[in-house]
């Protein structure tokens, strides 16, 4: 369910006492705070018994598509929670006499009231105006960047056609088969992120986060279950002081990833979850050094004697998610190889791309599935495993991204789905990018939550004054 309901709307809700140096938004943030307690993804999930079954009848063959339940949605909240946002627009329009607020918060609030009417046109398996509101808040994917993709998944399973492992060989030839060719024939080249920017990314991520990142752990090698995650997870919790925040082990869903509840302050850890030490570090870095230190510092500012200028970074600026999720990944990369091959977030993109309809065919959920399938049979084999374990995995691991992919729809109208896991790739490519020709910017990033290589965003923070110099000097 929404949060709020008639009976508790931000009108009766207590502010919490207000710091002698306001922001600049101080008198709309709380009461957008209580308005902004959902996101579409954490709504899309359903009930775990019948996702499970979906699952068995899909894999085994049964169902072409699975039919996904959406019992967290309830539409007369939906309603309410619209009705209070344009009414918080109407008073911001007429009563706030900082444009650059304004404007802030006209467009933050209309995505938000976008993210309604995307669940709600869920509940009413409404598949064209599903589309509609997901490419306007999570934009479409990249033609370039999928082409770009394609012609390295092919370039690289070409070279296996003639493995000595038969297995390999077989699998590299199939996925050469299902990937469709690139739809222009001169390549695409973006450039890798040269040792010296990850370098610069490695030393300020180790500069920001070497409290949170000393970890209660002494071995390296073995691999921690839920329950040691959870341990060191709430340590980096503490060490960063992020009061009210606790780490949660999900024993209700069969979904795979590890997640934050900004709403409840949550970090979620699926009970099955099983990492090694250095993934495990790396993850830290990701969920609570960026996506938690960046909602605090937003909120609170990054010192006491360096307060917030706009409250609203806590929540983030409107479409502030390629961004997170570019300086979440950049880092993650960083902390974990001194050279990177790839972009992150490859068979998210992909997929979302394939459904789409970017190569000119659109695709329902079993049409991505069986390209995404034979890509992880492919690797797993690639990696070691035998014929047999590869299938079983790469069966899941296939099923749980076209799941992503298409939560939200019926999975059965080809080119309609959830576009926002674009942001992984298209994120880290931009923000690699950003690092390359403006190395400044990245003392910038944990001010709070905003896309670094918008170019919008920087515009705001420029005219409101939050700068490099702001973050030196004591206001």
């Amino acid at each position: 369910m929404l949060p709020n309901s008639p009976e508790n709307t931000p009108d009766q809700q207590s502010q919490p006492d207000l710091p002698q140096a306001l922001a600049l938004d101080e008198k709309w943030f709380y009461r957008f705070q209580e308005l902004d307690k959902f996101q579409p993804n954490g709504y899309l999930e359903g009930e775990k018994t019948h996702r499970q079954e979906q699952k068995d009848k899909f894999t085994a063959g049964e169902i072409q598509n699975p039919n996904f339940d959406y019992p967290k949605i309830n539409p007369e909240h939906l309603d309410k929670t619209e009705q209070l946002l344009l009414q918080l627009k109407t008073e911001i329009i007429d009563q706030e006499p900082n444009e650059i607020i304004k404007q802030v918060y006209r467009w933050k609030i209309n995505e938000k009231i976008a993210e309604l009417r995307l669940l709600r046109a869920t509940l009413q398996n409404n598949t064209r105006w599903f589309n509609r509101w997901s490419k306007f808040i999570y934009g479409q994917p990249s033609s370039e960047i999928f082409q770009y993709t394609l012609q390295n998944l092919i370039t690289t399973a070409t070279t296996d056609l003639a493995s000595e492992n038969s297995a390999i060989a077989s699998a590299a030839n199939e996925l050469v088969q299902a990937l469709p060719q690139p739809p222009d024939s001169t390549p695409v080249i973006l450039k890798l992120p040269s040792p010296d920017d990850i370098t610069t990314v490695k030393e300020q991520t180790l500069k920001e986060m070497k409290e949170i990142l000393d970890l209660p752990f002494i071995s390296e090698t073995k691999e921690y279950n839920a329950q040691e995650i959870q341990e060191a997870f709430q340590q980096a919790l503490t060490n960063l002081r992020a009061e009210g925040w606790q780490a949660v082990i999900d024993t209700n869903s069969i979904r795979s990833a590890i997640r934050i509840n900004q709403a409840t302050k949550q970090l979620i850890i699926p009970e099955s979850k099983k990492v090694k030490f250095d993934k495990l570090r790396r993850l830290v870095a990701h969920e609570i050094g960026t996506h938690i230190a960046r909602r605090i510092h937003g909120e609170h500012g990054l010192t006491e004697d360096k307060p917030s200028k706009l409250k609203l970074l806590a929540l983030g600026l409107d479409r502030y998610d390629r961004g997170e999720e570019g300086v979440a990944t950049i880092r993650e990369q960083a902390l974990g190889k001194e050279a990177i091959d790839d972009f992150t977030g490859q068979i998210p993109h992909l997929g979302i791309s394939l459904a789409q309809g970017l190569d000119g065919t659109p695709r329902d959920f079993r049409s991505v599935y069986t390209i995404i399938q034979k890509y992880f049979y492919y690797k797993e084999l690639k990696d070691g495993s035998l014929p047999e374990a590869a299938l079983e995995t790469s069966q899941t691991k296939a099923y749980n991204h076209t799941t992503r992919i298409f939560r939200g729809t019926n999975c059965s109208t080809p080119g309609v789905c959830f576009t926002r896991d674009i942001v992984y790739r298209e994120g880290n490519i931009a923000v690699w990018h950003l690092i390359n020709q403006n190395t400044q910017e990245i003392e910038r990033f944990s001010i709070g939550k905003y896309d670094p290589s918008n170019t919008r965003h920087i515009w705001i923070l420029n005219q409101l004054e939050i700068t490099d110099q702001h973050l030196k000097e004591t206001p």
